[in-house]
């Protein structure tokens, strides 16, 4: 069984539409992840996802590539 966790990062996305396209793109092309959550009321505008097996590297290049900068803050294993 793959262990399921919480990845936090900061984001830049600060505008509502940015943050739909972000939660668009998780959705549509990174399978990998159960949820995906943007904070646009905190000031870093927390990107939080659930996953089993995303690799933070490849998720912060891929978001990149896209125009948004994501910084990894911390990480949770849930049950």
């Amino acid at each position: 069984m793959k262990t399921r966790e919480v990845l936090i990062f900061k984001s830049s996305v600060k505008t509502k539409d940015k943050k739909n396209f972000l939660i668009q793109l998780v959705k549509t092309h990174l399978p990998q992840i159960q949820q995906a959550t943007v904070d646009l009321d905190d000031e870093d505008a927390i990107f939080r996802v659930e996953t089993e097996e995303c690799c933070i590297d490849y998720l912060t290049n891929f978001l990149h590539g896209h125009g948004i900068q994501i910084d990894f803050l911390d990480r949770f294993v849930i049950a």
